[in-house]
């Protein structure tokens, strides 16, 4: 049995006065859903949408509630999508799943490093090939190094794909 509600935040019960998706219905909510789920035995997914800054909307105390998280992510103009856990209270949180939505669903990318490296010329410069993990998973990535004088005292750096901070390390 699975059951799919999406999305939590819409979701309310008359006997609390307050609105969907603030703390008190989301509590009630998640809480009935919980009970009847572990009392019969139904595997749920309830679906929280996020912020654009990637933050859970709404009030914080699903995640709290709930015994995994996962993020869906990936770009809007790509079909590659990345399943991350950042809360399982049955297993790990290192692990990701690496998928690619076609016209039949999303498939499993049993390859990421294939993937990931595919569109590589052949030793173009300021471009090398590096190992990173993402859990416990490694994968293949490719690394662009980019520069160009600079006419200024202090020259600017820009990252992309990868933490700024982690850049001027």
């Amino acid at each position: 049995k699975l059951v799919i509600i999406d999305s939590i935040q819409t979701m309310y019960s008359e006997e609390i006065t307050s609105a969907a998706g603030t703390v008190s219905q989301v509590r009630e909510i998640t809480s009935r859903i919980m009970r009847v789920s572990k009392g019969h035995q139904i595997t749920t997914i309830i679906i929280g949408h996020v912020t654009k800054d990637g933050n859970i909307a709404g009030p914080r105390v699903l995640e709290h509630m709930v015994d995994t998280v996962l993020y869906l992510e990936g770009e809007r103009y790509f079909s590659y999508r990345i399943l991350r856990s950042v809360k399982n209270r049955f297993g790990s949180t290192n692990e990701i799943g690496m998928f690619e939505m076609q016209n039949e669903g999303m498939i499993e990318i049993k390859n990421p490093s294939q993937i990931l490296i595919s569109d590589r010329e052949d030793n173009p410069p300021g471009s090398v090939i590096v190992a990173s993990m993402e859990g416990t998973r490694p994968l293949l990535i490719e690394l662009q190094a980019l520069t160009t004088p600079s006419v200024f005292g202090i020259p600017k750096r820009a990252a992309n794909g990868i933490d700024y901070n982690r850049l001027t390390m």
